[in-house]
């Protein structure tokens, strides 16, 4: 069974452009580093939704299964390419308490 993990979330004010260029410069990277289980799909601009308050940014992950959402955290946690390309990524993210975000687990069957 596979599943895709999302993460919806805005960008702070004014690094729209700055971000969009870090990906180009790091999508390719991020996806090398993925640890096993899983593959990174894309991070996406929202061009229309009829979520509310879910973030105009969307970034998806595919896991080969339920239990590679802990390779993730696990990942994320133990530091390495990964984490660091994630944490760089972060740092672009709104973290204001009133700033849109979601977060989502899908799954095929």
């Amino acid at each position: 069974m596979n599943f895709i993990v999302e993460f919806g979330f805005d960008v702070k004010q004014g690094k729209a452009h700055d971000f969009q260029t870090w990906l180009s410069e790091n999508e390719g990277k991020i996806a090398a580093a993925c640890p096993p289980g899983i593959e990174y799909v894309g991070t996406f601009g929202v061009i229309y939704s009829s979520e509310k308050h879910s973030g105009g940014y969307r970034q998806f992950f595919s896991l080969e299964s339920y239990g590679a959402q802990d390779g993730l955290a696990a990942a994320l946690r133990e530091g390495g390419a990964f984490a660091t390309l994630i944490n760089e990524a972060t740092e672009f993210v709104d973290r204001d308490r009133a700033a849109d975000w979601s977060n989502g687990l899908s799954t095929s069957r």
